[in-house]
This record gives structure tokens, C-alpha cells and sequence, in this order.
């Protein structure tokens, strides 16, 4: 995902997605380096940048889960996402991570007040079948995947489920400084529920602010 910039007088914030699919065959066809640091007042204007992925302008980032056929019921096993090659991971970072990079600059004219800097995702619609021949109308709830965050302080991102809604997965106040947040994430499909085989996409959208 693209790091992007945004300035505002008041709140803002930044959005950034990350496109997730399922391939489910036979029965059905996102480690962490995590680092959380306070940054300098600067003489520019107060702004948050948010990067998920890769640091490649416009670029979203796919996540793949491969369900095989020898993983389904009985013997269905949690199935842990590829992340494609654009990627952004830290060197440090377990392999198929997804790095989560969020960065709020305060002005020095703003010293001596809190600036919040909050991370939110939604998975409110789910993973849609692709083909309806295969598949038909089937979705897949984002609450099917969870996400692990490794070697995180108290502060970072924790492990975690989608809640197929709204959630909040950082919030934290500086005073005198802005903040700097580096997570990577390795996702994980539980395979529970045994689906119409079939290709499945779906989107989630990150959302770093700073009111």
C-alpha cells in the first residue's frame, strides 16, 4: 500500500486497502516487527501518513489463502495468507507480513497539547464468490481471518480478528511530539466452516487519523 500524505487545519486522516482472496478447491477455492517511537516537533504543518503494504504509490496489496482440498472437513486446518510480491515487510519481519506503517507529524506550534493518533480497519463486506457458476451468491465473513502481531509492545497493534465492522487497532496520545508506528501482521484464515468451492475477494480499509 502507498505511503500518502495528507494536511489538514483540523482532523484528518488517510485511508489505504488491502485486497484479500480466498481460493477454495475440491470443497472451497495478511510476525510482527513491531515498533512504536515518538518523532520530533517539526517547523511544517501537523500531517499523519499511513502505508499498508507496499510503499508504492496506489499500489493495494493481495493476501491469498489456498484452501486445498486435503484442508477441508474432517480434516480442515487453519490456512495462513500470501502476501504478494509488492509487499512491504521490515527485514526483521516473519515471512508473509504485511507491514502496517502509520506516522503523525506535529508542528511546534502545537506544543503542549495531546495529538491522538488512531488506527481503525473495516471488513464490513465480506469475501465475495467470484464466479456465481461455482459459487453463486456465497460470502465469507472477514470474521473468518485473524492476524497475529509479533514481538509487539504494549503499545503496538495486537493480535486480532476482524470484526466485520469497524475496528480500532491503535490509539494512542503524544504531548511534545508526534508518534511513529511500524506493525507487520501475518493473517490467517480459520477454515471452520466448509464452503462452495470457488474463487473469493474481498477488501479491508485501513484508516490512520489524527483529530
Amino acid at each position: 500500500m502507498p505511503i500518502q500524505n495528507a494536511c489538514f487545519k483540523r482532523k484528518f486522516s488517510i485511508k489505504a486497502s488491502l485486497f484479500m482472496g480466498l481460493v477454495l478447491s475440491a470443497c472451497l477455492v495478511e510476525q510482527a516487527f513491531a515498533v512504536l517511537t515518538t518523532t520530533p516537533l517539526v517547523t511544517t504543518p501537523r500531517r499523519v501518513t499511513l502505508q499498508v503494504g507496499s510503499a508504492q504509490f496506489g499500489t493495494v496489496n493481495n493476501v491469498v489463502f489456498n484452501v486445498t482440498s486435503d484442508k477441508v472437513s474432517p480434516n480442515n486446518v487453519s490456512i495462513e495468507g500470501i502476501p504478494d510480491a509488492t509487499a512491504g515487510t521490515a527485514t526483521a519481519s516473519p515471512s508473509n507480513g504485511i507491514l502496517i506503517r502509520a506516522t503523525s507529524e506535529v508542528p511546534t506550534t502545537m506544543a503542549g497539547t495531546w495529538q491522538n493518533l488512531k488506527v481503525d480497519v473495516n471488513s464490513s463486506v465480506g469475501l465475495t464468490c467470484v464466479n456465481s457458476a461455482s459459487c453463486g451468491a456465497t460470502i465469507i465473513p472477514f470474521t473468518t481471518i485473524k492476524w497475529v502481531s509479533y514481538n509487539r509492545g504494549g503499545l503496538d497493534i495486537a493480535d486480532g480478528t476482524f470484526n466485520g465492522g469497524n475496528q480500532t487497532l491503535f490509539h494512542v496520545g503524544s504531548i511534545n511530539a508526534g508518534l511513529k508506528l511500524e506493525n507487520t501482521l501475518v493473517f490467517t484464515y480459520s477454515n471452520t466452516t466448509l464452503y462452495p468451492a470457488g474463487q473469493y475477494k474481498g477488501t479491508v480499509t485501513y484508516t490512520a487519523s489524527l483529530p
